[in-house]
């Protein structure tokens, strides 16, 4: 039952989706098309769904004819066009008209157009001047239209009190920046804009904005206006206004609390506030107040701004700072107070009422110490540029969280012994603070530092291990400083070591020390100064005896490429030199040689070898008994004398003079054939065999013949039995 409610249920999504794709309109192949297809103005750039005719001649475009139905976007900026040309009726499908920098009076004719699917319309820098003349319910043919921009055109104003000059329903931006607009008051001047949520209103004589009204607008921008007054109710009535821009209107103050409760951006740079009104802004996040006439602030200044992360307070004249001025702001991370004029801080109340505290920049202040802070989520503190002399010995042991301490150009002179203790902080700009001497007491509880500067001081040298309890320090920038270069010194062994790492570690270019005495080397930076010490030899000695090493590996390969080439080369001259040779002895029929085979001379040498081998042999018994008599000799008793059992003396001369004639033989076919096979004599090579295969030497055919067998000895003789 279950498996079958599935099929069911799989059967109904599949009928829907074909009821859905059979309904939808039908393909129409013109959206396919390449620019190569389409006919377009030689003026123009065309394609399948845009063409862009910007600076070109209208008349000129207009003969050609536009036919392009499926045209999305139309630009016919820079073409001098007085109105809006009736032809742009037939682009039905077009989103995007771009009719700017033209001499457009007019807009009646454009709720004439059929231009249903229109959602931009660009109007900008034309010379449409009253919006008056327009019926306002037929502005728009087009339902889906979300940006109009009428920036740069001479527009007065948008509507009055009772009624607005614009309506639309789908309308997002409305863009009328750079125009003469004066006023814009009353609740019904953009009641007929239901979806408008950017209005951009910045640079124009705008003198009065109070009581506009609208559920929709997020998004307000008036800056760089003429606006010298915003009041109490100026914005209440925007319900969901999010971001509110009013910088650069340089007369503009605030005398009363500006009620906003949606507000969660303000913008009043560049103004002349002198007091920071946001206690009606409860769900504020960001504030930018800078470069505005501020002189102090008071206790429990922002208690209702709970929510604000970011607050910029910077450029202005605050001079007096209460203890309790940020009391409640339980969410601000960034707090700017740079270049005011502080002298007084209560360190310690200030940083345990803002627990959520990140960056405190007070630069360009006229501090002239720092107390004792507390804070668990602290990581950048910036005091550069003040008068701080004086840093007490916890100052900063309480900051839990802190990596980052901006101290530079401060008349320190000189540090207390662990003041700039912080277990997590990483880095420490001490540059241009007058120093004139460092020990190692001064960094004791630094574990995690990594980065020091100390550019611009009044060093001379530093004493070896200063940095010794710093052992995570990578990167230590000590120029700018009056140094002593005492090249020989372990103390300036040390300070190279601590340059030498930095320059290895860093990614900017190089910042090397120079020497200031003695006056032999006034000028010249630490590594030519020193070049010949043992501190930078040392560096350059390695980096010499490496190049050596190099250049030698670079040889050696060189040369065992060249003799591993040449040796390649001769073997295969050999071979080739040796097949040569074969082949004309081993063939008769060629040219050259001696006409005699190879094979022939070795037939000739082994039988004459074995010849003398077997004559060398002494004869049988049976060989013995043929051996021809020698004739019998009378004896003194007139009878045959009797031989013993041993060969004759004449036998035994026939015998050897055989042997003889058979090693010469051997000989001459010896020599024979090393006189033919002169040429081949290479030992290693198998193909001198000619043919003949298996193990051994090559040239076992011309090895010397056996040396002759022995005679037999004297006294041997040979009896008949």
């Amino acid at each position: 039952m279950k498996i079958s409610l599935g099929i069911r249920t799989g059967l109904l999504v599949i009928l829907l989706c074909i009821i859905k794709i059979s309904t939808e309109e039908p393909f129409d192949g013109k959206l396919l098309l390449s620019p190569k297809q389409i006919t377009c103005p030689s003026q123009c750039y065309c394609s399948p769904i845009e063409m862009l005719c910007s600076g070109a001649n209208l008349t000129d475009v207009l003969q050609y004819g536009i036919d392009f139905p499926m045209i999305l976007y139309l630009d016919f900026s820079n073409m001098t066009l007085n109105t809006i040309p009736i032809e742009i009726t037939k682009i039905i499908k077009c989103k995007k008209l771009d009719l700017s920098n033209n001499n457009i009076h007019e807009l009646h004719t454009f709720s004439e157009l059929n231009v249903w699917h229109l959602e931009e319309l660009i109007l900008s820098n034309n010379s449409i001047n009253d919006l008056s003349t327009l019926n306002h319910d037929l502005l728009f043919n087009s339902k889906e239209i979300k940006l109009l921009n009428l920036s740069s055109n001479p527009i007065t104003h948008l509507g009055y009190e009772e009624h607005t000059l614009l309506s639309s329903n789908s309308l997002e931006v409305l863009d009328v920046s750079n125009c003469q607009i004066t006023s814009l008051i009353g609740p019904l001047v953009l009641s007929g804009l239901k979806k408008l949520e950017y209005l951009n209103l910045s640079n124009n004589p705008l003198k009065f904005f109070d009581g506009v009204f609208s559920y929709s607008l997020k998004i307000l921008n008036i800056r760089n206006c003429l606006i010298n007054y915003l009041g109490e109710r100026a914005l209440s009535d925007l319900k969901n206004l999010e971001i509110f821009d009013a910088s650069l209107n340089e007369q503009l103050f605030l005398k009363s609390e500006i009620q906003a409760r949606s507000l969660k951006t303000i913008d009043v740079s560049r103004c002349s506030l002198r007091t920071p009104n946001l206690l009606g802004m409860s769900e504020l996040r960001s504030a930018f107040l800078n470069e505005n006439r501020i002189r102090k602030l008071v206790a429990y200044q922002f208690i209702n701004n709970t929510k604000l992360v970011h607050l910029d307070l910077s450029k202005n004249s605050v001079e007096i700072l209460d203890p309790l001025a940020f009391y409640g702001m339980t969410s601000l991370a960034h707090l700017d107070l740079s270049t005011n004029m502080i002298a007084d801080v209560a360190w310690e109340t200030i940083t345990r009422t803002l627990p959520s505290l990140d960056t405190l920049k007070m630069s360009h202040n006229f501090i002239n110490s720092v107390g004792p802070m507390t804070s668990r989520t602290l990581r950048r503190l910036d005091l550069h540029h003040c008068w701080i002399t004086y840093v007490s010995n916890d100052a900063f042991a309480r900051l839990d969280r802190l990596t980052e301490l901006v101290l530079a150009d401060n008349p320190l002179q000189s540090l207390q012994p662990g003041g700039l203790s912080s277990t997590n902080l990483s880095a420490l700009d001490l540059s241009y603070c007058r120093l004139s001497h460092l020990t190692a007491r001064e960094f004791l509880n630094l574990p995690n530092l990594t980065e020091l500067s100390l550019t611009g001081n009044r060093l001379v040298t530093l004493r070896n291990g200063t940095f010794a309890k710093c052992p995570k320090l990578r990167l230590v920038y000590m120029d700018d400083n009056p140094w002593r270069c005492d090249c020989y010194s372990v103390n300036f062994a040390y300070m190279a070591h601590l340059v030498n790492k930095t320059n290895k570690n860093a990614m900017t270019i190089e910042r090397m020390p120079q020497c200031l005495t003695p006056d032999n080397v006034t000028g010249m930076p630490w590594q030519v100064a020193c070049r010949n010490t043992l501190t930078y030899g040392r560096d350059n000695r390695k980096n010499f005896s490496m190049a050596i090493g190099v250049i030698l590996i670079l040889c050696v390969s060189g040369l065992t490429a060249i003799f591993m080439a040449v040796h390649e080369n001769i073997k295969t001259r050999r071979a080739m030199r040796r097949r040569r040779h074969l082949d004309e002895y081993g063939n008769p029929t060629r040219g050259g040689g001696l006409g005699t085979g190879a094979d022939e001379y070795f037939d000739e040498y082994a039988a004459a070898a074995e010849s003398a081998r077997k004559l060398s042999q002494l004869p049988s018994y049976d060989e013995a008994i043929m051996l021809p008599k020698p004739p019998q000799q009378l004896s003194g008793q007139g009878r045959f004398k009797r031989h013993s059992c041993t060969q004759t003396e004449d036998a035994a001369a026939m015998v050897a003079a055989a042997a003889a004639e058979a090693v010469v033989a051997a000989a001459e076919a010896h020599n024979r054939l090393r006189q033919a096979m002169s040429g081949g004599r290479d030992r290693g090579h198998a193909t001198a065999a000619v043919g003949r295969g298996g193990g051994g030497s090559d040239d076992w055919f011309l090895s010397p013949p056996p040396p002759p067998p022995p005679l037999p000895p004297p006294g041997l003789r040979v009896t008949h039995l």
